[in-house]
């Protein structure tokens, strides 16, 4: 998803949430604060769960190429 539609969603929630709290509702405002930490919770977890598949994937490359560095070319290679 590019740049526009991410932050054109992020500004309509925004304005939706907006519009909910304005009204001054008890619900509406739990029920709106519940969500954006749920949102919040989930992005946390995502990020989280990328940083682990970046981590394993370096470690695994680095792994590789410490290996080929140190096992002998084979016969046919220069």
């Amino acid at each position: 998803m590019n740049n526009l539609w991410k932050y054109g969603l992020v500004f309509l929630g925004g304005a939706v949430a907006g519009a909910l709290v304005y009204k001054n509702s008890k619900e509406i405002r739990e029920l709106c604060t519940k969500a954006i930490g749920g949102v919040m919770d989930i992005k946390d977890k995502v990020v989280e769960s990328v940083e682990v598949a970046k981590e394993a994937g370096e470690d695994l490359l680095a792994e590789a190429d410490a290996k080929r560095k140190t096992e002998p070319a084979p016969a046919g290679e220069a």
